[in-house]
């Protein structure tokens, strides 16, 4: 079998990161390697084959992605859509529709959350992604559009179709190796990676958590043996990567699982990496043992500076946890990224204030200050849908804002993007910041990422 893997170019030469669970432009000079596409290419057998063309990675203008387009061949397409720039998108895929009939066509991305946009994809795709861990890539080549071959698992074949009938139950599952040699491309960056040359691996895909504002909410965890997880490490050394993201929303939510993975991860490699770090699951010695496995950065959520009031959300965190955890982090040296978000539902001017002078007021390493937007899947969405402030088709909204900002009923659109503004300039223009960060850069390679990165984010504020 042959698979075909396509990502479309972005507006404007943008960095659009688009996946099943949710979709942003980036806010620096990043662009994250497509994680479910590469756990698609885990359900390959030895002997199938893959082509991938990134029009965003790339770089690829118009003209040349079709062209390319043209001279695709195989039994099985996948493509890449988003919610950011659904219109751009949306036409690359009828573009790729017209060329490439005699392919079966799948989709995924965060949009077909919105059972409005499943009805309109479904007339010429079989089907929608949205597990890659339990894809039948033979059954799905098989297909056609409204006429699906027999039981596809993993995949929306039907408007409206539940994603995920189980709820929120926690899937254990068996993997295969991504093949990461395809997605080494130049044109991926991570933002705190002290090397250039990276690779992305997940240990747990979805999250067990259901904060209502955040679309991985939909998604219930997939856990994987630590055993795959090793020899995919394996395969990711035999490459000379020594850099690693950890895509899971929630590193080390299975611990059984986790802690024997790092303590062969200590044993075996010598991999430096990041991942996300939700602040519930912190324990002192879980996050011990990341450090010795070559963890240096973590990402947490944090999100508001009255943490109780996030409960209306769904989102349950200790605020003693989250000191805890950031102070540890500080004497294991691991860098730590605060994501906070600016603008939710309940929030006045003076809530976001108070969150933009907490992120000045920890000892931390980034503050990523995202706005709350209508994702698709979120709970923030369906009550602007049903109040009739967004219509359909109305997109290109994100945490990001520079597309698309609704605002609150307490905070006009145009204020919360100076406010965003205001919190990046405070937080990052700081003498006393920029000497910290100098003083936790290891080598001119990871000076140049950071500065790189800096420089990307001045420009877009």
């Amino acid at each position: 079998m042959h698979l075909v893997l396509i990502i479309p170019p972005s507006p404007g030469r943008t960095n659009v990161i688009r996946m099943i669970d949710c979709s942003h432009e980036a806010k620096a000079n990043y662009l994250w390697q497509p994680n479910d596409f590469m756990i698609i290419t885990s359900r390959l057998a030895s002997g199938d084959r893959v082509t991938f063309i990134d029009g965003t990675a790339d770089r690829l203008r118009p003209g040349r992605f079709v062209r390319m387009l043209r001279q695709v061949q195989g039994d099985l397409l996948v493509f890449a859509l988003s919610s950011v720039c659904w219109e751009s998108d949306h036409a690359y895929y009828r573009t790729a529709r017209e060329l490439l009939p005699s392919l079966s066509a799948f989709v995924l991305g965060d949009i077909f959350l919105d059972e409005r946009y499943q009805e309109l994809i479904l007339r010429d795709a079989c089907g929608i992604v949205t597990n890659p861990y339990l894809l039948d890539l033979a059954a799905m080549a098989r297909s056609v559009p409204g006429r699906p071959s027999g039981s596809l698992p993993g995949v929306c074949t039907a408007a409206g179709e539940p994603f995920f009938p189980d709820g929120k139950r926690p899937l254990r599952v068996t993997s295969g190796v991504p093949r990461h040699d395809l997605f080494l491309k130049p044109g991926y960056r991570f933002p705190f990676a002290k090397r250039y040359r990276f690779a992305t691996v997940t240990t747990t895909w979805g999250c067990p958590f259901a904060c209502s504002y955040c679309t991985d909410a939909n998604f219930p965890p997939v856990v994987r043996d630590y055993h795959d997880v090793l020899k995919e490490l394996d395969r990711v050394a035999s490459l000379g990567v020594r850099e690693l993201f950890f895509a899971d929303k929630v590193f080390g939510f299975s611990g059984e699982n986790a802690r024997p993975l790092l303590e062969a991860m200590a044993r075996q490699y010598s991999f430096s990496w990041t991942c996300y770090f939700h602040p519930q699951v912190y324990d002192p010695e879980l996050l011990e043992l990341m450090r010795r496995a070559g963890c240096h950065t973590i990402i947490t959520g944090i999100d508001s500076a009255d943490v109780p009031s996030l409960q209306r959300y769904g989102r349950r965190v200790d605020p003693n946890k989250i000191e805890q955890l950031i102070a540890h982090a500080n004497r294991l040296r691991i860098s730590v990224c605060a994501d906070f978000i600016l603008g939710l539902e309940h929030e006045t001017e003076a809530d976001v204030e108070r969150t933009i002078r907490m992120a000045l007021e920890l000892p931390i390493d980034f503050a990523s200050f995202n706005i709350a937007a209508p994702l698709p899947g979120s709970d923030i969405r369906r009550r602007v849908v049903a109040s009739g402030r967004l219509a359909f088709g109305q997109e290109g909204f994100d945490t990001c804002g520079r597309t698309g900002i609704l605002g609150s009923a307490n905070i006009t659109p145009e204020r919360l993007r100076r406010l965003r503004t205001q919190a990046f300039r405070s937080f990052y223009l700081r003498p006393s910041y920029l000497l910290r960060r100098l003083k936790r850069t290891d080598s001119v390679e990871h000076l140049l990422i950071q500065f790189q990165e800096m420089l990307t984010m001045v420009r877009k504020i």
